[in-house]
């Protein structure tokens, strides 16, 4: 099961032109700043806003071939959606607008209503109408339907943006039970770090309507060819291996051999996969290890390229592992340190500094 998509579609300043052929499972994260073009691709899929040319097939339904002038009505697609505004019925109470997914059931993911319910916090608020509820709360509702009609693929059009903490951690740990029970496909748009870093397996970078990167985001993160966006923030993927309970911090082994990355206000138990995120801001080296310090990550890394050696802030990558990190130091301490490609360093990391999901 694959989603393939070819299509172009001009706005009086703005044109979508682009090809991607995305596995049909897992989540995929559109990323890019606002006007790049992620929800003008979402509607197309949606069939809510078809594309002026191209072609568009979701496993074995073609959805638009404007060739052949056919397209697929958004009701008759697999697939369910959730903008960035819940759309709820005004009329309908909340109980209401749940049933109304059912004469649009699709051949997907049949999951238990009542446990939805009860995940998602909704059994109290099926009575109240959509007018009396917090954005939150909405939202919750409008994903609730989305899933209840049995999407084959879900969309989702920045579905957290205007929701507090504690919503966006509801929400999000739901798609990840979704993904590690059902393997629902998911097209997640966004421009927050932090919901890539969480959720995306995959991740294609928009930038003027068209794709300039895609990949595992864990190897875009921190390339010296990306963009800003991309290129200040390194993503490393690895296991907890130890877990300090009276400090409430983790060890994550991210490269075999090497020393864990220590990280804080954690409770993970050992095993669990975990992706860890650190800006390039956040890095100091030193040609030692230290002594008497607060610094709980000393890596030992190698540096693999320096980029802008005359400029104010020279840019390094580093090696630890399978992973590259990016450095922004001054190119007083580039001079002083005498840093060349191939030296070996001591990567000094806070704590408090590595974000992780």
């Amino acid at each position: 099961m694959s989603l393939e998509i070819s299509v172009r579609h001009r706005y009086r300043d703005f044109e979508l032109d682009l090809q991607l052929s995305l596995a049909g499972n897992g989540i995929t994260a559109l990323f890019g700043p606002s006007g790049c073009g992620k929800s003008t691709l979402l509607r197309a899929l949606a069939g809510t806003e078809p594309a002026q040319h191209g072609t568009i097939h979701f496993a074995d339904q073609c959805w638009q071939d404007s060739q052949t002038r056919f397209l697929l009505p958004p009701q008759q697609r697999d697939i369910g959606m959730v903008f960035q505004d819940a759309r709820l019925f005004p009329h309908l109470n909340v109980g209401e607008n749940l049933r109304f997914a059912a004469p649009y059931t699709r051949g997907g993911v049949q999951l238990d209503a009542d446990r939805l319910l009860h995940q998602l916090q909704l059994e109290p608020l099926l009575q109240q109408m959509p007018a009396t509820l917090s954005g939150g709360q909405q939202q919750r509702v409008a994903l609730a339907r989305a899933l209840l009609s049995r999407p084959r693929l879900l969309l989702m059009d920045e579905p957290l943006s205007a929701l507090d903490q504690a919503s966006r951690n509801l929400i999000l740990s739901l798609i990840e039970q979704l993904q590690r029970n059902h393997s629902l496909p998911i097209i997640y748009v966004t421009h927050a770090v932090d919901e890539v870093l969480r959720l995306a397996e995959h991740m294609v970078r928009l930038q003027d309507g068209r794709v300039i990167a895609e990949g595992d985001p864990a190897i875009l993160f921190g390339r010296s060819d990306s963009d800003p966006l991309l290129s200040d923030r390194a993503l490393l993927r690895g296991q907890v291996s130890h877990h300090d309970m009276e400090y409430r911090m983790s060890a994550v082994a991210c490269a075999p051999g090497q020393p864990p990355v220590w990280i804080s206000g954690t409770e993970h138990a050992p095993g669990t996969a975990i992706t860890l995120s650190i800006q390039a801001r956040d890095i100091a080296l030193s040609l030692h290890p230290l002594t008497g310090t607060s610094l709980q990550n000393q890596l030992p890394m190698e540096v693999v390229e320096i980029n802008g050696h005359d400029s104010d802030r020279p840019r390094l990558i580093l090696r630890f592992g399978q992973h590259r990190l990016p450095v922004s130091i001054t190119r007083r301490a580039l001079v002083q340190l005498e840093l060349r490609s191939g030296m070996h360093v001591w990567a000094l990391i806070k704590s408090v500094a590595v974000e992780h999901q």
